[in-house]
Order: structure tokens, then C-alpha cells, then sequence
């Protein structure tokens, strides 16, 4: 369980990061997630920093949970 929070940690972070990098650098659609949610067009970068933040959470959490090695 803690590599899947982990890996899903990753994930909402790097689509995050790169959804913020594609809208400061006025970037066109791209394989970001935020781009392709039609509810959140004009919320881009609201949307991108929340997923830094859900993907920080979750890390935190992950490293909370202990491994059965433990």
C-alpha cells in the first residue's frame, strides 16, 4: 500500500509541477491533466497547485503507513 500512495504521490505532483510550468510559460495543450478537464478550463493553475499539494499530502501520509517488513 505504501509504494501505491507513494507512486500516486509522484504522479499528482509531476502533473502538478508540469501544469503550472505549461501555463507560466503560456504552453498549448500537452499531456498535462488539467488541460483536458473541461470543467476546470480557466482554473488551470488553481487546478495544477492543488495537485501539488493532494500529491504532497498523500506522500506525507504514505510515509506514515508502515510496511509489513516493519
Amino acid at each position: 500500500m505504501k509504494e501505491i500512495a507513494s507512486g500516486v504521490s509522484l504522479l499528482l505532483i509531476i502533473q502538478g509541477v508540469g501544469g503550472v510550468i505549461n501555463r507560466l510559460t503560456n504552453g498549448g495543450p500537452s499531456w498535462f491533466l488539467v488541460n483536458y478537464i473541461d470543467a476546470l478550463q480557466g482554473y488551470e493553475m488553481i487546478a495544477s497547485i492543488v495537485l501539488i499539494l493532494l500529491g504532497a499530502m498523500i506522500g506525507v501520509g504514505s510515509l506514515k503507513i508502515k510496511d509489513k517488513d516493519d
